[in-house]
Parts: structure tokens; C-alpha cells; sequence
């Protein structure tokens, strides 16, 4: 009986990442739009990130509390509650303020869906951990493509964003009634017993590595996703469809690269392979840009290398950190949004004073970047943990 709940619980949270998914990367092929509705620049876009970022950034940290204190599955429904609201509240929206309001408050229901989430994973399974994470982060990507391909073709066929978000809000509202009926199991319950030291939390060098690791690394997913689109139509002038085409396809790509990335991880190991993997992605993306507009195939094509490395890092952190990770994961994962926001404000902004082209080169650097800390994680952690062999809680 607990294998079929375990089943039926995993089957939601495939269904939730999608339509997460399919709400958050929208907003890549419609910024053109919101340009002209709001009359509002690059800079504007990167305001209107920055914003849900900060949302996300504050309720990652929430959400984790919440786990321990109420459970994942309330946590869920609040954010599953906010989505809803969100969604339906941009269809009727004309004010630029009140569209912030609601992407802040879209941004909330991903912070708590996803953290709840992250957290359920790594007890749902004790074996092949890392092929479940990726392929429910694989349904993000699946959500993330159907999003951006349906939105592309209503969008030439004359549905407006306003539309289309009224839709996704439909979709959110089934799921929200449907999972009321599941039962979830409350996996990091709260007690004294378990009370973290939160000054001894901030002085472990691996928290920071994991921040900076994850924030670099983040902020190169999101920033390709949601500006691919504008960098094609500003620098090669095509249109929304051919342009969201080559956003779909580094999504799709992206999305095999998850269904197939955990099984290899497994067999080869989370952080080394997660190097190796970014290294690989760094190249293509960076020969992309490169050869200009014939490279936005190969763009596309380094989603690949890219697709494994925020599930697997954000489970080693359960592997890392035995006691309150659900906390501490919500902790790294708020400060981790903290970069992404950040990064998003200046990638606006250079989009505005050097150009779209030079700005994107900013998606290489901090891959690079990321893949530092990430060897500081591997070199710092092999001592105390086998995360590179077999099962991977072996404490040495």
C-alpha cells in the first residue's frame, strides 16, 4: 500500500513540475510582448525578474520551515493556491505595478511547490535517488517545452499572453482539486530534538559552495530560457514562432538530457559527472555564440550538458547534511535565488548598454564559474562521503 502511494504521489509531483514549468518558461516568448503592452525596455524585464526572483528568494526559505513545521503536503497546496491566483489575476491586468504583484505572487507558489518538492525526493526512494530527481526535473523541462511551443503558435495565431496564462491558471485549478484527495506523506517533521544550530549552519564553507555552485549555474538556465527569444529577434529580427523555436528545442534537448542524465550519474558518479557535463556545455554554448546566427542550433543543442546539474546537486545536499534538510536545502536554495536574482538585473542591463550579444556571453562565464565550486564541493565532501560510488551515503 505504501509503494502505490509512493507511486500515485510521484505521479503528482511528474504532473506539478510540468505545469510549473509551463508557467515559468512562457514568459520567455512573451517579454517582447510585455515590452509593447507596458511600454517598458530590457531593463524593465530584468525589474520584473528581479522581482520574482525576490519572491522566490524569500519563500524558498519559508517553504523550507514550513516542511519541517506543517508538512510538504500543505506546503503544496499553498502553493499550488498561488498559482491559481496569480495566473487568473495576468489575464485581466493592464498596470505594469500590478503585473509585478502577480509575478510575485506566481513566483511564491514555485518557491513552495519546488521546495516541497526537492525534499520529498530523496525519501520517497532509498535507491536510484538521482534518476528519480532528474526525471521529475525532466517533466519541468517536458512543461517548459510545451509551454513555450503551444504559446508560440497561439501567440502567431492571435492569442495574446493574457490568454494563455488564463489557460495554464485552468490547468492549476484541476490539479489543485485532484491533489486534495492524496496522501502524502509528512517526511521532515519538526521537534526540538532536531533544532539546527543556525550560526554553526553559516560557518560551513559548504553551504557557500553549494550557493554559489547552484546560483551561477541557475542563473545560466534561466537566463537562456528567458532571453533566448529576445536575443534571436533582436540580433537575426525573426519572428516569435522561429525564434520560440529554438528555445523549444534547447528545452526538448534539455529534457532528454534529464530523462537519460540520471542513470548515467548513477553508474558514473554526481559530481564528477555533473563537471564533466558543464564543461561540455560551456563549449557548445560559448562556439554558439560564436558563429552567430548558424549557431543557434548548437545553442540549443548544449541543453544536454546542462540538464543534469541542478537536480543532482540539490540532492547530494540530503547526502551532505543527514539532519534538517529540508531547511537547509530551502536555506541554500534562497540564497541561491539571491545570485540568480542579481545576475538577472545585470544581464538587463547589459542587454540595454552593450547589446544582447555581448550580454549572453555572461551564460558561459558563470557556467565556468559554477563548475569551481562545484569541484570545491567534490574536493571538501569525498572525505566524509562516498558521493561518487554505489549508494552513495557511505561515511568515511
Amino acid at each position: 500500500m505504501k509503494n502505490k502511494n509512493n507511486a500515485i504521489v510521484i505521479i503528482f509531483l511528474f504532473i506539478a513540475m510540468a505545469l510549473n514549468a509551463m508557467a515559468e518558461n512562457t514568459k520567455g516568448i512573451f517579454i517582447p510582448s510585455f515590452k509593447l503592452d507596458f511600454n517598458i525596455d530590457n531593463t524593465g524585464i530584468g525589474i520584473m525578474i528581479f522581482i520574482g526572483s525576490l519572491a522566490y528568494i524569500s519563500f524558498s526559505y519559508i517553504g523550507g520551515i514550513l516542511c519541517e513545521k506543517i508538512g510538504q503536503k500543505r506546503v503544496i497546496i499553498l502553493g499550488l493556491s498561488c498559482m491559481v491566483l496569480s495566473l487568473a489575476l495576468m489575464s485581466v491586468v493592464h498596470s505594469y505595478t500590478f503585473f509585478l504583484i502577480d509575478m510575485f505572487i506566481m513566483n511564491i507558489g514555485l518557491a513552495l511547490t519546488s521546495i516541497s518538492i526537492n525534499t520529498l525526493v530523496p525519501v520517497l526512494l532509498l535507491s536510484y535517488q538521482a534518476i528519480l530527481m532528474n526525471v521529475i526535473h525532466f517533466c519541468y523541462g517536458v512543461g517548459g517545452a510545451t509551454g513555450q511551443a503551444l504559446g508560440g503558435i497561439l501567440m502567431t495565431k492571435g492569442f495574446t499572453w493574457r490568454n494563455i496564462y488564463l489557460g495554464i491558471s485552468l490547468l492549476f485549478v484541476i490539479l489543485l482539486i485532484a491533489f486534495t484527495f492524496i496522501k502524502m506523506p509528512h517526511t521532515h517533521k519538526y521537534s526540538e530534538s532536531n533544532k539546527i544550530n543556525k550560526l554553526e549552519l553559516l560557518r560551513n564553507k559548504v553551504i557557500y559552495f553549494y550557493v554559489f555552485a547552484l546560483g551561477f549555474y541557475v542563473f545560466s538556465e534561466v537566463a537562456t530560457v528567458s532571453w533566448l527569444v529576445n536575443y534571436i529577434k533582436d540580433n537575426y529580427k525573426y519572428n516569435s514562432s522561429k525564434s520560440a523555436f529554438y528555445s523549444v528545442m534547447f528545452l526538448v534537448i534539455f529534457s532528454i538530457g534529464r530523462l537519460v542524465g540520471g542513470f548515467v550519474v548513477e553508474k558514473l558518479g554526481y559530481l564528477k559527472t555533473t563537471m564533466g557535463s558543464l564543461i561540455i556545455a560551456v563549449c557548445l554554448f560559448t562556439l554558439g555564440l560564436v558563429v552567430g546566427e548558424k549557431g543557434l542550433i548548437i545553442i540549443s543543442v548544449s541543453g544536454l550538458f546542462f540538464a543534469i546539474t541542478f537536480p543532482t546537486l540539490v540532492l547530494t545536499i540530503s547526502k551532505v547534511f543527514k539532519q534538517n534538510t529540508a531547511y537547509i536545502t530551502g536555506v541554500i536554495v534562497t540564497l541561491t535565488s539571491s545570485i540568480n536574482m542579481l545576475l538577472n538585473l545585470v544581464i538587463g542591463k547589459l542587454n540595454d548598454r552593450v547589446g544582447t550579444y555581448f550580454a549572453f556571453y555572461m551564460i558561459p562565464i558563470s557556467l565556468i564559474i559554477s563548475i569551481i565550486f562545484i569541484y570545491l564541493i567534490y574536493i571538501n565532501t569525498k572525505s566524509k562521503f562516498t558521493l561518487d560510488s554505489g549508494v552513495k551515503n557511505e561515511q568515511g
